[in-house]
């Protein structure tokens, strides 16, 4: 009896630990009997049936998808002016619907590629409506703006309560079919159990080829303006310089002026003095201008002729007819 209890207690543990099974937080477990979902297990401890029922854990927390996973391709938008934009963004999304959800990817279906897709969709008509001022001003107030378009984009992606409840009823496979024949569709991602949380984009580009372009024609017409800059220090510095020579001019004109004005007055007066000395004892001023005139003819080698009874020896000879008369 006890070598048959031993057996049957290891199996009675082996069923245990096989009915038992753990989901961790942020995790749900789909419960599969034969391939059908009969529930949903939340975190904790949980117990199963061994042989007949299967759990599939599936991750719950919020996902971010990055546009790297468009196969590595870039995307690129036309915008209202028929020009070419390479978008770089991410989406958030989270399972609402993990029964749903468990459906889409039961049949091999990839619900990044199916978000991705109907993204691009979304995202190519809405940019298709605006210009690159457009999408590039992030103002909240505008709805032509970066942060309205992503908006409209994420509700185009969740669609409305009455959509969804209509697509309910359609079968999975149906709806995969329409979302990946035609991205820019009506399907909403409710559909297959996911709600998008949040659309950004992160960078807008334009083309390689395009981008040369805009930049040669920015470099030409940033030297366009650095040359009207430096003309125009050029011209502002001969103005500068012109104006400083205008007023040089003129301070040394007045400067000439008044001087002039004093050299008159000081000659005017001087004449004055001699004017008035001149008729106060104009014998004494004849004398006086002789004995300067006297000083200057004698002082160097010169050789003047001059007739002795000449009057410019006036005073000389006035001075010797006295001398003789007192001898």
């Amino acid at each position: 009896m006890r070598k048959l209890l031993i057996p049957i207690v290891f199996v009675l543990i082996g069923v245990g630990f096989s009915s038992l099974y753990v989901v961790e937080e942020g995790s749900r477990g789909v419960v599969l009997r034969f391939n059908k979902i009969i529930g949903l297990s939340e975190p904790g401890l949980h117990f199963k049936i061994p042989g007949m029922d299967n759990v599939r854990i599936i991750d719950a927390k919020i996902q971010t998808t990055d546009s790297s996973n468009n196969s590595g391709r870039e995307q690129k938008f036309i915008t209202r002016e028929k020009k070419d934009l390479i978008v770089d963004y991410f989406v958030q999304w989270k399972i609402t619907d993990f029964n749903r959800y468990y459906e889409t990817i039961a049949g091999g279906n990839s619900v990044e590629n199916l978000l991705l897709a109907r993204l691009n969709g979304r995202l190519r008509a809405e940019i298709g409506k605006l210009d690159i001022k457009d999408i590039i001003n992030d103002s909240n107030l505008d709805t032509k703006s970066r942060n309205s378009l992503m908006v409209r984009v994420k509700d185009a992606l969740n669609g409305t309560q009455q959509s969804t409840a209509i697509i309910e009823n359609v079968p999975i496979e149906d709806l995969v079919a329409e979302a990946e024949s035609d991205p820019e569709s009506i399907t909403s991602m409710r559909a297959f159990g996911v709600e998008v949380i949040d659309v950004r984009i992160k960078q807008i580009n334009f083309p390689s080829e395009v981008s040369e372009s805009i930049y040669a024609r920015m470099s030409a017409e940033r030297e366009v303006v650095a040359r009207d800059q430096r003309f125009q220090g050029i011209r502002e510095a001969e103005e500068t310089r012109a104006d400083a020579t205008l007023t040089a001019t003129k301070i040394l004109s007045e400067a000439e002026k008044q001087a002039r004005t004093i050299r008159g007055e000081g000659d005017a007066n001087a004449a004055k003095l001699y004017a008035d000395a001149f008729n106060k004892d104009r014998e004494f001023f004849s004398f006086i201008r002789s004995l300067k005139a006297y000083e200057q003819s004698f002082k160097g080698n010169d050789v003047m002729v001059i007739s002795p009874d000449s009057e410019f020896f006036r005073y000389m000879k006035l001075n010797t007819d006295n001398k003789s008369d007192k001898k």
